[in-house]
Parts: structure tokens; sequence; C-alpha cells
């Protein structure tokens, strides 16, 4: 704290409170026809970036963003079908450009067992979400991974009241309390 008042002291010598505080502070009174030409600029210069990515970088900022996205899913509250696994998995073979074939060979996985997994058909394992991981570079854990599986897994066990009520009746000698 005292670093910060001894440069705000020799500011202070130079200049009045005004200009410290505009020079610190991005100035607002832009108009309409000045805010549209900065946000043009801004595009066309993440558009030159864009550009000028190599393939390399941009697979590694799509499994980030890829990353980041099952992090605020599993975050949140419901279970969304569009991010289940499948889709997911799909999308990271999407950022891959590698078909589903390609896929399969690389994660040592039956092609037609990758399908159904892909079209949420058949369940992955734990071993799967190991191969992911490594085949990520462990840019995507084995556990958001697997977490990704139990999101599902949690939303079929709290809806699913019918399997509940048929598994509820082939049980005997229930432990029972009273309060």
């Amino acid at each position: 704290m005292k670093k910060y008042e001894e440069i705000y002291r020799k500011l202070r010598e130079q200049y009045t409170d005004e200009e410290i505080a505009d020079s610190m502070l991005i100035p607002e009174g832009l108009t309409d026809e000045e805010k549209e030409q900065a946000d043009e600029e801004l595009r066309a210069f993440r558009f030159k970036l864009l550009n000028e990515q190599t393939e390399e970088q941009r697979i590694y900022s799509d499994l980030l963003r890829l990353r980041y996205q099952f992090e605020n899913y599993l975050k949140g509250g419901e279970y969304i079908t569009e991010m289940s696994f499948g889709r997911q998995l799909e999308e990271y073979a999407r950022i891959l450009k590698r078909t589903k074939k390609q896929l399969s060979e690389d994660l040592d996985i039956h092609y037609t067992r990758l399908s159904r997994i892909i079209n949420n058909r058949e369940e992955p394992n734990l071993e799967l979400t190991y191969r992911l991981e490594e085949h990520s570079g462990q840019l995507i854990p084995a556990l958001l991974w697997w977490k990704m599986i139990i999101k599902k897994q949690e939303y079929i066990l709290k809806k699913d009241e019918k399997t509940r009520i048929r598994e509820a009746a082939r049980v005997r000698n229930a432990v029972q309390f009273r309060a």
C-alpha cells in the first residue's frame, strides 16, 4: 500500500487529480460512430490474429475452450442433452478434424462402440476417459470426462421414478426407522 501512495505523491507533484484519474481510466464519451469504428477495428484485429494462427494453435485454443465449457457446464445445475458426453466427444473429434474411424483407431476402441457412445446408445467406461485424457495431451483431464458421464447418471437417478418404484417392489425386509 505504501508503494502506491509513494507513486501517487510523485504523480501529484506534476499533475492534478483529474489528470491522474483521466490517465488511469478509459474515456467513456465515444459517439455511436466512434464506438462502431472501434468495434470494427477490434473485429478486424481479432480476425487477423485468427488467420495467423497455426493449426496447432487453433487445436490448442479449441481444446481449451472445450475444457472451459465442460467446467462451466459441470458447475451448473441441470443436465443438458446438448452437453452429453457423446456430443462432446463428437465435438472433440471435430476440433481435431478426425473422423470417427480415425478417432476410434487413436483410442483403440471399436468403431461401432465409439459410434454408439457418440450417439448416446452406450455408456462409456472409465478406461475411455483415461485414453481421452492422454489423447488430449492432458489438456482435458479424465476427471472432467468422467464428470460429464456422471452428470447424465445423476439426472437419470433423479428423474426415473418408474424404475425406482419397480426396483423398490423387489426389496424385502427393508430397514425402517421411527421418529
